[in-house]
């Protein structure tokens, strides 16, 4: 998933969002990310600030919903 964190680190908040929501909520059971990683990627994003603080909080909403 090193390619995923590359992403979240220097893509525009577009292309973020898209992938966000395919990782989050569109791809199959067996390929869904762990609460870990999903908690690394709202850091980044929190940290990314701007636009991308609505991401974290989507990371964030994704991790409460899976408690």
């Amino acid at each position: 998933m090193s390619e995923l964190l590359t992403l979240i680190q220097t893509e525009s908040v577009g292309i973020v969002e898209e992938t966000l929501d395919f990782w989050l909520y569109e791809c199959s059971i067996d390929e869904a990310p762990s609460r870990e990683e999903v908690s690394q990627w709202r850091d980044i994003l929190a940290q990314r600030g701007g636009k991308f603080g609505r991401l974290a909080q989507i990371c964030q909403t994704w991790l409460d919903e899976e408690a």
